[in-house]
């Protein structure tokens, strides 16, 4: 198994490789491009359409880590509130209970009480 994932891990490599290098071949051409601060030197084309691929991976990824890292400070804030409230719950169960005795009769009167009110 292992040296079938290798295999087809090559052969995936060897196929981009091939690609990568028809790809450079049929885009040689020299462009020159032209930004708001100027313009560069021309280059062939296969390497500004790399390099602006490699500038839109890299905007998503920081785009991408800062709202990962918004997630988990508000995953973390919830998490501290849950384990505070499951820490107040735990010691509402472990109260003592009331020394007092209530009967049916007092608690149904109780009952009326409050449903009057």
């Amino acid at each position: 198994m292992r040296l079938v994932r290798r295999l087809l891990t090559v052969a995936v490599f060897v196929a981009l490789l091939v690609l990568g290098w028809k790809f450079a071949a049929s885009n040689g051409q020299a462009v020159v491009v032209h930004h708001p601060a100027g313009e560069f030197t021309a280059r062939a084309l296969w390497l500004v359409l790399l390099v602006a691929f490699g500038s839109g991976v890299a905007l998503t990824a920081i785009v991408a880590s800062v709202r990962g890292a918004r997630i988990r400070l508000v995953a973390r804030r919830y998490r501290k509130l849950v384990e505070s409230l499951q820490a107040e719950v735990h010691q509402l169960r472990s109260l003592p209970l009331s020394d007092q005795q209530v009967s049916v009769a007092d608690s149904a009167s109780t009952e009326g009480l409050e449903r009057g009110s």
